[in-house]
């Protein structure tokens, strides 16, 4: 991934540098404007070659906080099963113990007392 975005910076570069050539004809020295193009010209390649590492060390990093955050979910749908399966288990508890209560109630007969009635102040 490294070698693409250089390759596209230098092949800028190359095509720039050849259009400047090809456009201002041949003579045996540059003039200031064909200088200053070509000066121009390396500027906008530096820059877009610092432009694409800036790019790609921000991509990095998005990477690794996907990757992170990608870990932290994993770890939380386990920690969510672990307690829907303690949950499960005590509603289950409850049911049986529910039913040895019912049971016990329909063996002796009797009902517990309703509970008291609230106090008034």
């Amino acid at each position: 991934m490294g070698k693409a975005p250089k390759l596209v910076g230098t092949g800028f570069l190359a095509v720039l540098l050849l259009s400047v050539t090809f456009l201002t004809g041949c003579t045996k020295r540059p003039d200031p404007e064909q200088l200053s193009q070509l000066e121009e010209a390396c500027a906008a390649a530096d820059k877009a070659e610092q432009t694409v590492q800036e790019r790609e060390a921000e991509l990095d990093r998005l990477r690794n906080e996907l990757t992170q955050k990608q870990r932290a979910l994993e770890e939380v749908n386990r920690e969510k099963a672990s307690v829907e399966s303690r949950l499960n288990s005590l509603r289950g508890e409850m049911q049986q113990t529910k039913a040895e209560m019912d049971r016990i109630k329909r063996e002796r007969g009797t009902t517990p007392p309703p509970p008291p009635p609230p106090i008034n102040r």
